[in-house]
Formats: C-alpha cells, structure tokens, sequence
C-alpha cells in the first residue's frame, strides 16, 4: 500500500475522460531551494521522461504523439508538462512515479557519503545531490485538460482494483520466445524499471528493478529476477506482442 508520505503530499485535479495534457509541479522546502541544484535536477529528470517518450514511440500504452518537457520553473518549482494526441490515463501515473523516484532518496546514501567524508556532515551536505522525500519536498500538484467529463482516477497504480505486484525468481511467459524484446526495447525497459516508473512509490522490491534478465527458454519468455507491477508488466507484453494473451507462471 502507498503509504502517507507520498499521498499526504499530492493535490490532484480533475482528470478528464480523454487527456490531452497534464501537468505535474513538485514544490521544494525552502532549505532544498537554498541548494541552487533546480536546473541541474531537471536535466536528470528530463532524461528519464525521454526514455519514456522513446518507449511510448514503440506503441508502450498506446499513447500517440506524446511529448514531455521538464523545466525548473522557479527556484523552488520543477514543472513536468506532458502532451499527446492520445494520453493515457496509464502514462500519468508513471510520469508521476518517474518524477517521486527521482527525489526520493533513501537517507542510507547521505549516511555512506558521510562516512566518505570522515563524518564531515558539512561538507556532505554541500555535495550531497539527493532529496530526502518527506523533509525537502512540500508538496506535488497533478492535473489534466482535455476532454470528457471528470473520472475515478488512481494516481498510484496502473490498475487502482487489483494492485498485484509480482516478485518472482523467475516468471514464464508461456509461448511467447518469438515476442522477446529487441535490444532497443530491453534496453527502454530496463531503463524505466530502474528509475521506478512500474513499481508505486513505497513498495519495496525482492529483486532490484532494472536487472531483471529477458530471454527465451524454450518456447517461452522468462524473465528473471523480477518485481514488477502486474498492469505495468502487461503493458510491457502488450506492447510486445499487442494480438496475443499472456498467460503468466511464476516459478519458484
């Protein structure tokens, strides 16, 4: 379950029937402010919602047209803005996965740079780039336009009903060798898993997200060491192979 860290932090709008755009803001404390890093997080932010425009490109959802721009619009702001001729429901959840993974780091990594550094806790917080989540973000507004009146909208997962997430050792995809990824959809694939777009923000992976391993196994798809969001999962394979049912095993 999505704990109260991130949805204590979320204003969400009305989310029309038929997007066309959408927008995500993120409000930094004044403290993270202070830092000056804004222009610096929205070009690593911007390179993350461009492997995803290039897998959307590949029929991901089937979303048509989409753009993405990021921008720090204030000192304080970073502002994600997405359009497209057809836009997902889907595709804004994951845009707000992207833009939570990305500043939420975990406080393990500001302690492994202190220690670095002799315990010199001020020259740790000059260098140190990552946000913690809950003391420098102040708050994150997602909203729509387009057309059709407002509709029941999960801005955590993929599939608001059913919220299955598999860690599996490895996970059979019966029949489907000749739908493996190409190397170029493995690599979009792997990309956004490690950056958290299909897992919700608070679920802790058995197996880390983006070394899964695609490959044939007879005349099945495997994929090795996964933890994954069922929905996003079928994105994925209905991206891969769009006419075919996915009949799924996990092994133990």
């Amino acid at each position: 379950m999505t704990t109260s860290k991130y949805t204590d932090k979320l204003i969400l709008g009305p989310i029309p029937r038929q997007p066309r755009q959408a927008r995500i803001s993120l409000r930094y404390s004044a403290g993270k402010a202070a830092k000056g890093r804004m222009p610096e997080t929205a070009d690593l932010l911007q390179q993350s919602f461009d492997v995803l425009v290039r897998l959307t490109e590949r029929d991901f959802l089937e979303a048509r047209g989409v753009t993405a721009q990021v921008q720090a619009s204030a000192p304080d702001r970073l502002d994600v803005r997405l359009a497209a001729e057809r836009l997902p429901a889907e595709l804004m959840v994951i845009a707000l996965r992207l833009v939570i993974g990305a500043n939420d780091n975990s406080p393990a990594d500001f302690r492994r740079l202190l220690e670095a550094l002799d315990g010199d806790m001020a020259a740790a917080q000059e260098v140190y780039a990552g946000t913690n989540f809950e003391e420098e973000v102040a708050g994150i507004t997602l909203s729509a336009a387009g057309e059709g009146p407002a509709t029941a909208f999960d801005p955590f997962w993929l599939d608001g009903e059913a919220r299955l997430i598999r860690h599996s050792r490895r996970l059979i995809v019966r029949g489907w060798a000749a739908y493996m990824p190409d190397e170029a959809n493995e690599d979009l694939i792997l990309r956004l898993a490690g950056l958290g777009a299909f897992l919700p923000p608070g679920i802790r992976p058995d197996y880390e997200p983006g070394e899964e391993e695609y490959h044939p196994l007879g005349e099945n798809l495997a994929i090795d060491r996964v933890s994954i969001e069922d929905a996003s999962l079928r994105a994925i394979l209905a991206m891969l192979a769009p006419e075919h049912e996915a009949a799924l095993i996990e092994e133990e």
